[in-house]
């Protein structure tokens, strides 16, 4: 199975148009460890998270040095990016700005939920408009599009949606739900007491990237049995930290010390570099009761982020843990 590329096209989409884990095996709460609190816990959720501080990402992004934190914007809603524009458009909705933002699972079955203020009346109305029906569900609506992963190259939402991820939408004050079906929605909207905080290797993960503002977590595929965390953590101040974190299936201590020889005389197979270069000054260690290796890099002023994003989309970061 290939690692998914969701992110990817959504910051080339958008391109274009504090805490950290310890050994205690438990950190204080985070915008990511919230938001894997909102997603219950699935098969098909299990395979991908993507978060996003939507806020933030948006706020830096506007900034002086605004170009180096594009790669980071569409984090957490990587599916709706491409067409966000449209979305504020035609549906009187813009993802972007949006407080925050997780989906979770691989296309077809992934599914994402923002959240934040935003115009209830004014998308639904434009949903009505388009004669969406529509069912009341507690405090919110529920609208279908299409059947449950039906690609609707005529549907309502043609153009706006690139694929099936907006088959089955939930509309309510302060969140926005969407996904490719029914199951897929509940996942997000009604996600009960077995959520992807209490999920042993998400918990992990979170840990381990701490208080990160852009973030991907991935369970073992097909070829490699490591499970990969990466993100960015960002300050105001625009301090920023890539942290990347591996749980080997082997021991920690091995894959820790593989790991740093690699970083002083590896180099990444995608582009030849060395690592010390891609991730100057890159410190090892071992965290969450010595289960995770963590890999930090800070980055100079004006560099672009989101290089550990990259290197688990081109293999580069399982190349270094030798997978």
């Amino acid at each position: 199975m290939l690692r998914p590329v969701l992110a990817l096209a959504a910051a080339s989409a958008l391109l274009c148009g504090g805490c950290s884990g310890d050994d205690s095996g438990d950190s204080d709460e985070t915008g990511l460890r919230s938001a894997l609190g909102r997603v219950a816990a699935t098969d098909d959720t299990r395979e991908y998270v993507e978060y996003g501080d939507v806020a933030l990402l948006t706020k830096l992004a506007a900034g002086r040095d605004g170009r180096r934190y594009l790669n980071l914007v569409g984090y957490g809603f990587s599916p709706l990016a491409p067409t966000y524009r449209l979305m504020a458009d035609e549906l009187h909705f813009d993802p972007s700005k949006m407080d925050g933002a997780v989906v979770a699972g691989q296309p077809p079955n992934h599914a994402g939920v923002l959240w934040g203020d935003y115009d209830v009346d004014a998308l639904e109305r434009a949903l009505a408009d388009r004669d969406i029906p529509a069912e009341t569900d507690g405090g919110g609506k529920r609208w279908k599009s299409a059947d449950d992963r039906e690609l609707d190259v005529d549907g309502p939402l043609t153009g706006i949606a690139r694929t099936s991820e907006l088959n089955d939408i939930r509309t309510a004050p302060g969140t926005f739900a969407y996904s490719s079906a029914r199951a897929g929605l509940d996942a997000v909207s009604e996600p009960g007491g077995d959520t992807l905080a209490d999920d042993p290797l998400m918990r992990r993960l979170s840990g381990c990237l701490g208080d990160a503002a852009a973030a991907v977590l991935t369970a073992p595929v097909e070829g490699d049995p490591i499970a990969y965390g990466v993100g960015v953590r960002l300050t105001l101040a625009g301090e920023a930290t890539e942290v990347a974190c591996l749980t080997p299936h082997g021991k920690p201590s091995e894959l820790r010390d593989h790991i740093e020889q690699q970083l002083k005389d590896g180099k990444a197979p995608s582009t030849r570099q060395s690592w010390d270069e891609l991730l100057p000054g890159a410190e090892v260690e071992l965290v969450e009761l010595g289960t995770v290796v963590r890999i930090e890099a800070k980055t100079g002023d004006g560099a672009p982020l989101g290089r550990v994003m990259q290197m688990l989309l081109t293999h580069d970061l399982a190349a270094l843990a030798g997978s």
